[in-house]
């Protein structure tokens, strides 16, 4: 794929980071992973230097807070203002399961442009809950979307690709690399999932590489912007694709992992 400059920036549909990887919920096949990894807050003031250097190299349409369950952050309003300081995107949207949405304070809602409200067939939101959101939404101007989801994508495969060729056609049919761009702690991901992939499934298999060092483009790097075309423009598979199945999964009923015993 080949992507646009404008005023030495580069135009990207979205990009989005993960304001809590923990979440309320258990999905199976969640994409970020969320169920398998401890309990993480971003910090305000790290997010916020991170989206000011990248702002100089990138330019979203949409930048998107997303988790896990972004409302989970102790100090939602706060985040928001660093991704509005940055300059980063006009847009500013978050994306929850809702169920901690609807009592949020309005210092959230005041900061936002959209909302994307995933209502899953495993764990419903009450219509009430989803009408309470809507009226928040519609009192502060913030466009919602409600997404029912009734099934998954299976994303990770039963073991890891044993050949280069099928990392390759992993690789060349996958989306995510397309539709989930991410920035976290220090690093520009083309998807989602290298900077927990090795958390999860790096005992399953001790020689997996530290994916979140491997992949990726630091933003300290000089030439950000170049960096970064040269990334997002290029066919070399991330070393993450070997633990990945990206668009070739199966479609499965939507399902929630059961509670682990203390």
């Amino acid at each position: 794929m080949r992507y646009e400059l404008q005023d030495g920036r580069i135009l990207t549909w979205s990009l989005e980071t993960h304001v809590a990887t923990h979440c309320n919920l258990r999905c199976v096949q969640c994409c970020p992973l969320s169920p398998h990894l401890p309990a993480w807050a971003v910090e305000p003031a790290a997010l916020g230097e991170d989206l000011r250097r990248l702002a100089k190299a990138l330019r979203p349409q949409v930048f998107k807070l997303t988790g896990g369950e972004p409302f989970l952050h102790p100090d939602l309003p706060a985040v928001l203002d660093v991704v509005r300081g940055s300059g980063i995107s006009s847009q500013v949207s978050v994306t929850t399961n809702g169920f901690l949405a609807q009592s949020a304070p309005d210092a959230v809602y005041e900061r936002l442009d959209r909302m994307t409200l995933s209502v899953y067939a495993s764990a419903p939101l009450p219509e009430r809950s989803i009408a309470r959101i809507t009226e928040r939404c519609e009192q502060h101007g913030v466009y919602l979307t409600v997404k029912r989801i009734d099934a998954f994508q299976q994303l990770t495969p039963e073991a890891p690709h044993a050949t280069d060729e099928a990392v390759r056609g992993v690789h060349a049919r996958c989306w995510l690399k397309v539709r989930c761009h991410l920035v976290h702690a220090g690093r520009f991901y083309a998807c989602t999932r290298p900077p927990h992939v090795a958390t999860v499934l790096g005992r399953e298999h001790p020689d997996m590489p530290a994916l979140g060092e491997v992949d990726g483009v630091p933003l300290d790097t000089p030439d950000l912007l170049g960096s970064l075309l040269g990334y997002l423009e290029r066919e070399t598979p991330l070393a993450s694709c070997r633990y990945c199945l990206g668009g070739d999964g199966a479609w499965l009923p939507h399902a929630q992992l059961p509670r682990s015993r203390s």
